[in-house]
């Protein structure tokens, strides 16, 4: 008889346990991004350009809670950022990049701002930072990827 009781409570805690760790207020969803999560690498190459901007343009937006990962280059008149957002959150992408935009251009008024959140311009952006971070590459030629990875940010709009 308390074998049939204890049974019915393990079953009940149990059941209890996964409809909280279930729960769609879990942190994940909802809690506030302090930086502490976003993905993104500072990007530092004394021989070229300094990417001071980029840093700090991931350092400004990695304090918003609906991106997950940042990628960012700057050259001397250029500043080109790609974001990623929560999954949950596509379908407010529209008003995240117009709003992200405005304050980036905000932030950065001597310097021509791009964002995106398309994936291949996080995928250019990305291989971009690589190369800078491993110095292979120069200052002409970040000139001139930037201005490619422009190019196709405008191509797809």
């Amino acid at each position: 008889m308390i074998n049939i009781y204890v049974k019915r409570l393990i079953i009940y805690f149990g059941l209890m346990l996964f409809l909280f760790s279930c729960s769609p207020e879990s942190e994940s969803n909802g809690a506030k991004n302090d930086g502490q999560d976003v993905e993104y690498t500072k990007i530092a190459n004394n021989k070229f350009v300094d990417q001071q901007k980029a840093n700090k343009a991931k350092k400004i937006l990695s304090k918003h809670d609906e991106i997950t990962s940042i990628n960012a280059v700057n050259s001397d008149k250029n500043l080109v950022v790609a974001i990623e957002v929560h999954h949950n959150k596509r379908f407010q992408l529209t008003d995240i990049r117009k709003r992200y935009a405005k304050e980036l251009k905000k932030k950065f008024p001597n310097i021509k701002t791009e964002l995106s959140t398309d994936k291949k311009i996080i995928l250019e952006l990305e291989s971009l930072e690589k190369e800078i971070k491993e110095k292979d590459i120069s200052n002409k030629q970040i000139k001139k990827k930037l201005k490619h990875i422009i190019n196709l940010m405008k191509e797809q709009t």
